[in-house]
């Protein structure tokens, strides 16, 4: 195995458990004060949807991908999230790999571009 796919793999392990430390409390659509973004996106979504099947062109396809793209960041900063409790040991078993891994992907990647230079 190269150092890139070890170091792959320890991020991933390393996200994986970062993951199981988060606990989601709600889901649900982000607000702006007391007005849910809600009915704003999926009114875009489905005027953008009626666009392409109207008129294909570039503009409705990229107004239907945009309001996608704004239907996901709208659940995700509605999403809330918090880490559960946990000890010290637990949270460095958590980044060690993410940092060490980080820093195989980076050594290697610097690697590979100074041997094609030389």
């Amino acid at each position: 195995m190269t150092k890139r796919n070890v170091g792959w793999v320890l991020v991933i392990i390393g996200l994986f458990m970062l993951f199981k430390m988060v606990r989601v409390s709600s889901f649900g659509f982000y607000r702006i004060g007391r007005v849910s973004t809600s009915a704003i996106v999926l009114v875009l979504l489905i005027i953008s949807a009626i666009a392409v099947v109207v008129n294909k062109n570039r503009f409705t396809w990229g107004c239907f991908v945009m309001s996608l793209c704004l239907l996901v960041v709208a659940l995700v900063l509605g999403t809330e999230l918090y880490f559960a409790y946990s000890s010290l040991t637990d949270i460095l078993l958590v980044f060690v790999p993410i940092v060490f891994g980080a820093g195989l992907i980076i050594k290697s990647a610097f690697e590979k571009h100074n041997a094609k230079c030389i």
